[in-house]
């Protein structure tokens, strides 16, 4: 089968799909996805902070936390991802610096990043929901229910054990089974949204949506993926995007080259607000591809961009080389300082830069594998294009400067 072309022919009719400029007319009533109370952003930062993240990229995350309204996590638990072809790389403890990459079925991929996204969003203080595609309890046409399709994850709920074990629970009775219909989800969560869009305006907020797969989309009755089905779920995230406030992520967990086809085609030929992402050591080796090599592609790096992030920039690492005012902005994110740096000259950045980056802890390197610093300076350089022997010179020997 020609799923090349099976792609183009769902994209194409996807193309005449109305654009609206606001949301259809009233729907019933649905489970909020604004929140009324935010925290401050400088709290939200020097909480993140306090847990060792760089300053920079903490404003970051808390920049993004001011604009959410909800986290929603949708998984992919269809009988699919009982295929062990995944991936995960774990910390044998927190601060331990010894990072182990090992395989895993797909699901008990999906299941490791529920949990840690989990946690880091009770840490950030993001409410967040985990929605399960196929749910072993919920009848057919029955609206959502809390516990049983999906979790809400909130501080406003408890303590952080209590609600990873719920999580937890959650998953392990809700094994790979079933087909992939990816877009009954995204209508239901459209619908959801739809009814809360007056809130979200009034509130300035935003609907984060993580898509977590590792298939192509099926209709509920079907194992095969048509080109109807493809065809739809494009006018279903066309029209999110289209008319709603909304985010979206496509993590995959495949390395099915059909599957990831078609996610990088909608991603390309398509305008949305929508980032495609692999695991973490695929995703770090795309990275490096593309001319961004100069910096350690962490555990930290990724899991906020899987999360979604407002940063232009670091959406952009996995598909072109960084500008240098780019590369600067991101060097700055990714040390252990306060100081502004990246409105500075070359040569001053480089100096500063390289006097922070010796304040800052050695890190994990998912391209590499290994612990090393958070930059590599003679790559910094050549990425500022600023690599002659007289700055080498001064760098190595600031006295003569």
């Amino acid at each position: 089968m020609d799923h090349s072309l099976l792609d183009r022919q769902a994209l194409a009719g996807a193309a005449t799909f109305g654009q609206a400029s606001a949301p259809p007319g009233p729907v019933a009533a649905t489970q909020e996805v604004t929140r009324d109370y935010v925290d401050h952003i400088a709290l939200v930062q020097g909480g993140l902070t306090e847990l060792g993240v760089p300053p920079g990229l903490a404003r970051v995350v808390a920049e993004d936390d001011q604009r959410i309204g909800l986290r929603i996590y949708l998984l992919d638990n269809s009988g699919s991802t009982s295929a062990s072809d995944g991936t995960m790389v774990t910390e044998s403890a927190p601060g331990s610096g010894r990072w182990s990459r090992r395989t895993c079925t797909r699901w008990e991929e999906i299941c490791a990043l529920a949990e840690d996204h989990a946690r880091w969003n009770l840490r950030v203080g993001t409410p967040c929901e985990f929605v399960l595609l196929n749910s072993m309890g919920r009848p057919q046409g029955a609206p959502m229910e809390d516990g049983r399709d999906c979790l809400h994850v909130d501080r406003s709920r408890g303590g952080e054990a209590d609600q990873v074990e719920a999580l937890r629970s959650l998953l392990k009775n809700n094994g790979p089974r079933g087909v992939t219909p990816i877009t009954e989800r995204l209508e239901d969560i459209r619908s959801r949204i739809q009814g809360n869009f007056q809130a979200l305006s009034a509130r300035r907020q935003m609907v984060f949506l993580v898509i977590v797969t590792d298939g192509l989309p099926t209709s509920p009755i079907s194992g095969e993926s048509t080109v109807a089905d493809k065809t739809r779920m494009v006018e279903v995230l066309r029209g999110l995007c289209a008319t709603l406030p909304m985010q979206l992520v496509i993590r995959l967990c495949t390395d099915d080259s059909a599957t990831i086809e078609f996610y990088n085609r909608i991603d390309e030929e398509l305008e949305l607000p929508l980032d495609i992402l692999d695991d973490l050591s695929s995703e770090a080796a795309e990275v490096a591809a593309h001319g961004n090599d100069w910096f350690a592609y962490t555990p930290l790096v990724h899991r906020i961009r899987e999360a979604g992030t407002l940063s232009k920039v670091l959406d952009a690492i996995d598909e072109r080389s960084l500008a240098e005012a780019e590369v600067q902005q991101l060097a700055e994110c990714l040390v252990q300082t306060t100081r502004p740096m990246s409105h500075l000259g070359k040569r001053q950045f480089l100096r500063e830069f390289s006097q922070a980056l010796r304040g800052t802890p050695r890190v994990y390197d998912a391209r590499t594998g290994s612990m090393r610093p958070a930059v590599d300076l003679r790559r910094l350089r050549a990425a500022l294009r600023a690599g002659s022997c007289d700055m080498l010179r001064r760098l190595c020997c600031p006295c003569r400067a």
